[in-house]
């Protein structure tokens, strides 16, 4: 059956619920992205010279941001979304003005591990959310826009962060985000009244427990997939967002006027990276894990080159990270919101994201600090061959994916 274009449009409810979680996990980025761009101030402050050592800020972060997902996936699956999201952008609101004011390193890695924690309330019960109101096309064509809060949550909140930092000092940049998405909550909670009126059942009309689709053939062996998988895109995608504006900092060859347009583009070759992620789904008649390894053979491509040249001239090591980036954008919200679609004929989206998203930051965990000590300073070519390793590997393992996937989702 076909589908005009008059059915695909939002409905007046769905374009506010639409704008209302586009803006949540925007907002989020902005108190969490932040950190990045103040890491080389931070380091600076403290008077550290081991680079490792500050890394374990983002690094904590992310380990507790992995755990978090898995408890509010299963919660986003059984409680309302609603107020799940407004607490933990609320709360996420007050760490970053606690770690604004914080002094010591003990005191940051605490702060930006409770961040993780409260951040982790918000992408399972916001795919909830868009679930519970849109269906058939209408899902993905919700799903893919959601898919571009990546690309704007990173290039706004590099770009804002690298201005505020710049004329105020390395602290305003988590205080002044904390307050613009504080008016945003207050939005939130005025404007998203009720849940959607889809009711979420199973096949069979019972809800179904995660566990029991174990017993479907080949599930098991997918699902280990996907997570593997997920861990090593973290790797890789955690590695260049969290790394890049110090990379950059410490090859010491870019003024602000050449930092701020390098971070224009960045936002552009991301959104060729959604806009390529779309093209090879068309391509591959919508098969998510054809995208998948489409995309990361790509990289593993870019990684090799990014190793062979990075010796030749700077801009050629950051042009080759910034494609990587791109490509890592579009990987992204092929795990985290389309393939966790494949379960909402068991009720089971929420769970998935959470645990895919979980998966994805158990590799930003170990990416951190591995990528800050690799780098040692100012040395970034081992970085480039642990990313050429890593991808390899994923590129491989994606293969399998592709190949068992097809067997379970028929």
């Amino acid at each position: 059956m076909n589908t005009s274009s008059e059915d695909l449009r939002f409905s007046p409810r769905q374009r506010l619920v639409c704008a209302l979680c586009f803006g949540a996990y925007l907002f989020a980025y902005l108190i969490r992205v932040n950190l990045s761009i103040a890491l080389p101030d931070i380091t600076e402050f403290l008077g550290s010279s081991d680079t490792s050592a500050v890394g374990n800020i983002p690094g904590a972060f992310f380990w507790t941001y992995a755990v978090g997902q898995l408890i509010s996936g299963w919660l986003g699956d059984r409680i309302s979304p609603k107020y799940m999201i407004a607490t933990g952008l609320s709360a996420s609101i007050i760490i970053n003005v606690l770690f604004a004011f914080s002094n010591s390193l003990t005191a940051m890695i605490v702060l930006w591990a409770l961040n993780g924690i409260f951040q982790s309330m918000l992408w399972a019960p916001v795919m909830k959310t868009i679930v519970l109101n849109f269906e058939g096309e209408r899902l993905r064509k919700m799903t893919f826009a959601m898919s571009f809060t990546l690309v704007f949550g990173y290039s706004i909140s590099w770009s804002a962060s690298t201005i505020i930092k710049t004329f105020l000092g390395w602290r305003f940049v988590f205080i002044l985000p904390a307050v613009v998405t504080g008016i945003f909550v207050a939005c939130w909670l005025i404007l998203y009244k009720r849940e959607g009126e889809r009711t979420l059942v199973a096949e069979n009309d019972t809800p179904t427990k995660i566990t029991s689709l174990f017993h479907i053939k080949f599930f098991t062996v997918t699902l280990i997939l996907i997570i593997f998988v997920s861990i090593l895109h973290g790797i890789i995608k955690e590695s260049i967002n969290t790394w890049l504006p110090t990379m950059m900092e410490s090859l010491g060859s870019f003024s602000l006027s050449s930092t701020l347009g390098i971070l224009l583009i960045v936002p552009i070759v991301n959104f060729i990276g959604i806009m390529l992620m779309k093209f090879i789904m068309s391509k591959g008649k919508a098969n998510y894990y054809f995208t998948v390894f489409v995309l990361l053979l790509i990289s593993f491509i870019v990684a090799v080159a990014a190793s062979v040249f990075c010796d030749i001239h700077v801009a050629v090591l950051v042009g080759l990270t910034i494609a990587m980036s791109g490509l890592m954008f579009a990987v992204n919200p092929v795990f985290t919101a389309f393939i966790p679609l494949d379960f909402e004929r068991w009720n089971c989206v929420s769970t998935l994201a959470g645990l895919i998203d979980c998966a994805i930051y158990v590799g930003a965990a170990f990416s951190s600090p591995l990528t800050s000590f690799l780098a040692d300073g100012s040395d970034w070519s081992l970085v480039t061959v642990m990313w050429a390793i890593v991808l390899l590997i994923a590129t491989v393992a994606s293969a399998l994916l592709k190949h068992f996937s097809a067997k379970v989702f028929k």
